[in-house]
């Protein structure tokens, strides 16, 4: 039997999949996500979206929809400290974004496009391998509830993360970027104390390589990241070891809370932390976005945020190629590459010195915050505009028709 064929098929249902997807069939490109989860409900995602992107949602009206939910916090800012008290600034512009449930946000995408003919999901379906005919991928090995089965398409968009073993099986060339201490994530309920909650993300630097990260979620949940040189694996086992480091790095009635609530059910998971791209983010047939072509650390919470924007480009180069039955070949895949790669160097190298100067003991970090607050003093004109990249604009993420 001849598989069915789809014009694009995505791997991963993550932001990066389904912000593609949505993009794709709200435009009339016919789409296909291979999902190997059962459902949307993972844990421990990136939920801090930055301006760009806030804009681009409520440009959409999916803002709109995800705060009528009760899915999204808006407002939010990034707040840097040292230690307890000092508050501190990196150079560049103050973002306010927001703290978006990605369960939530990926489900109305689902929702949204399953409006759209043409459109499919598969939940339970893990990806085997491609395959290739005359070096291009042509079809994808697929097994789903214990049957193998091929999906053929004209473009495979894989966006299924840092570990995909389509990103492995291709032997792509890997760039490593230096990295220091792994994260531990801790989840808490706090529906019994919502006052506690913190407003804004807050990212407190203790020096020596120890960063305690808060983060209000929807739901009255608090996010906590812990990070410092040493095994982390085994701190999640040693309770009494955890609160003796944990518990030192939060003040007040929070404290009292993660000290009551810290349990041996308490949800966490340890992240190891990863920086690295791959040099090309395509092959013959095939494109890599998302952490898949370029894994982010969590430092800033960029790598839901670089990965969604991947999709904005990606969405403009290919829907009128698709549309207009233009064949995907290299030069459209690394126009696409070309445009985003820029951003993801020069976030990817903040990031690792990012990583080195946490490394230094708190009164050095002490003294280079305040010549940083000079240097700000002096460049304030410049650091307004950034780093000089403009983010992409998304002309295919609309509620409207598609444009002309």
């Amino acid at each position: 039997m001849e598989p069915q064929r789809q014009q694009v098929v995505i791997v991963g249902a993550g932001p990066a999949g389904m912000m593609l997807a949505y993009q794709l069939a709200t435009n009339g490109v016919s789409v296909r996500v291979l999902e190997r989860h059962p459902d949307f409900k993972r844990e421990f995602r990136g939920e801090l979206v930055q301006a760009s992107v806030v804009a681009a949602l409520e440009k959409s009206g999916l803002m709109k929809e995800l705060l009528a939910r009760g899915l999204a916090l808006p407002g939010v800012r990034r707040q840097m400290v040292l230690g307890h008290r000092r508050n501190v600034r990196v150079p560049g512009p103050v973002e306010v974004g927001a703290i978006v449930s990605q369960p939530g946000l990926l489900g109305l995408l689902h929702e949204s496009c399953s409006r759209h003919e043409g459109y499919r999901l598969d939940f339970g379906a893990t990806v085997l391998e491609a395959v290739t005919t005359d070096g291009r991928v042509t079809a994808l090995k697929v097994r789903q509830g214990g049957v193998e089965t091929t999906v053929a398409g004209d473009l495979f968009v894989v966006c299924n993360g840092r570990n995909s073993g389509l990103r492995k099986s291709f032997g792509l060339e890997t760039i490593a970027f230096e990295t220091t201490a792994n994260a531990l994530w801790l989840r808490f309920d706090l529906r019994d104390a919502p006052e506690v909650l913190p407003k804004d993300v807050h990212v407190h630097m203790f020096g020596k390589g120890v960063v305690m990260v808060l983060q209000p979620s929807s739901a009255h949940r608090l996010h906590i990241a812990y990070s410092a040189p040493g095994d982390l694996n085994a701190l999640k086992k040693d309770l009494p070891a955890l609160r003796a480091r944990l518990l030192p790095t939060l003040r007040g009635r929070l404290r009292e809370l993660v000290d009551a609530k810290l349990t041996e059910e308490t949800e966490t998971q340890v992240l190891k932390i990863v920086v690295d791209r791959v040099a090309s983010w395509h092959a013959p047939g095939i494109l890599f976005l998302g952490d898949a072509a370029h894994t982010m650390s969590p430092s800033g919470g960029q790598g839901l945020n670089v990965a969604i924007r991947d999709t904005f480009v990606a969405a403009n180069v290919l829907v009128p190629a698709l549309l207009e039955g233009k064949s995907i070949d290299a030069s459209l895949l690394e126009q696409i590459q070309s445009e985003r790669e820029p951003e993801i160097d020069a976030i990817q190298k903040g990031q690792t010195r990012a990583a080195q100067m946490v490394m230094k003991p708190l009164v050095l970090l002490h003294v280079i915050f305040t010549i940083l607050g000079l240097a700000m003093i002096f460049l304030r004109a410049k650091l307004q505009r950034g780093h000089g990249l403009t983010p992409p604009e998304p002309r295919y993420l609309t509620t409207g028709p598609p444009p002309r």
